[in-house]
């Protein structure tokens, strides 16, 4: 199938290829699947290798399509939609249809830093639980969890299964989880992130740093690092005077 000039649809041929490519992945192809090689592509097209090269790096960066080194070029699974609530990650890939697992990579008790004490509201090197964790859906590599837990409101903590820290905390401890508070930034994969999760080095993350509460006592202090092609949050816009209105609720102003 050769890419011809079509003026009435696109206009450059790399926009032509990945308009064919993406078509391909759409409708003939599935998550997994390998792409054929430059090689072929040049064949089946009838255009340079850079331009194959360059319509493949723009479906790269749409999270269409996913390079492994010495592999080849695949198809990427659906991004995975976050609103910005409390549950846990098992529980929110389950309510998607997907197998979650959690991989435990250490778990120790440990003098808190600076950072995390004042997170947690407690003293300067007062112990807590630092808990690495690798989360996959369906096998896919989805993010990097370090986690950090005051010892003191969970003796014993290390000697549990600590895939489901929020379950563990209503079972054992008889904390309920009720709110946090979150933010959402960027990065590029250091090394260590690239080698957990898979990805290449400096390839997009998105990092939520969490602060989770039992009512009004800090109960974890989390750093996420999730891959942006396959994760992304969602949120709702509230009206201005519905989100005036929760603000006051939530920041009551001191009366006379």
């Amino acid at each position: 199938m050769e890419v011809v000039d079509d003026d009435r649809v696109i206009t450059t041929k790399r926009a032509q290829v990945r308009q064919i490519l993406e078509r391909r992945i759409r409708e003939e192809l599935h998550a997994g699947d390998a792409l054929e090689s430059e090689r072929e592509l040049v064949g089946q097209l009838g255009v340079s290798r850079v331009t194959i090269r360059q319509a493949i790096a723009d479906l790269v960066e749409a999270g269409l399509l996913e390079k492994t080194q010495g592999k080849g070029t695949f198809v990427t699974g659906p991004r995975i939609n976050s609103r910005l609530h409390l549950m846990s990650f098992s529980r929110e890939m389950r309510a998607r249809g997907l197998k979650p697992r959690t991989q435990v990579l250490s778990a120790a008790e440990e003098p808190a830093s600076e950072e995390v004490a004042e997170r947690l509201r407690i003293a300067p090197g007062g112990q807590v639980v630092r808990l690495e964790r690798l989360r996959t859906a369906d096998g896919t590599p989805m993010a990097h969890e370090v986690g950090w837990y005051p010892s003191a409101l969970f003796p014993g903590l290390l000697q549990h299964n600590l895939a489901a820290v929020y379950d563990l905390m209503v079972e054992r401890y008889g904390l309920d989880a009720t709110h946090g508070e979150q933010s959402v930034s960027a990065e590029a994969a250091d090394m260590d992130s690239a080698r957990i999760l898979g990805i290449a080095r400096r390839a997009p993350l998105l990092v939520q740093e969490r602060l989770t509460f039992a009512d009004q006592t800090p109960v974890e202090f989390s750093l996420s690092r999730y891959r942006a092609d396959r994760y992304r949050i969602h949120s709702t816009l509230l009206p201005r005077a519905q989100a005036r209105a929760e603000d006051a609720a939530e920041h009551p102003t001191m009366g006379s």
